[in-house]
């Protein structure tokens, strides 16, 4: 099982990012924050990235269980409050302490994600 960043950007969990830290709200360090995290959770042994894959699909029901609000519409301070509170959760404290990094890092040191166009390569 791959995550994708589709996945991610499902999670909320990028939109908590952006409310948080004023260096993923520009949308090429958000767009390079979600790649970086992805391609790096990608390479985590199978069964972490099952566990972690789980955490991301649940995160949106999670925050809303601790916040009554959805991650992709709570305001900044709501967002702050709910990650907090997170944090203090066995399981998810991990999850968010390792994709924040990851993210940062990706916005800050990473590359733009390649854009992929499908183009037909001659075969010999």
């Amino acid at each position: 099982m791959r995550i994708t960043e589709r996945d991610l950007y499902a999670s909320g969990l990028p939109a908590c990012w952006a409310a948080v830290y004023e260096a993923l709200r520009p949308a090429s360090a958000l767009q390079r924050a979600v790649h970086h995290t992805t391609e790096s959770l990608n390479r985590m042994p199978a069964g972490y990235r099952w566990g972690t894959s789980a955490a991301l699909r649940l995160f949106p029901s999670v925050f809303r269980a601790v916040t009554r609000a959805r991650p992709h519409t709570a305001p900044p301070e709501l967002i702050r409050a709910g990650l907090a509170r997170l944090r203090g959760l066995p399981g998810y404290a991990e999850v968010l302490r390792a994709t924040t990094a990851l993210a940062l890092y990706g916005a800050l040191d990473g590359v733009a994600p390649p854009h992929t166009t499908r183009t037909r390569e001659a075969v010999r």
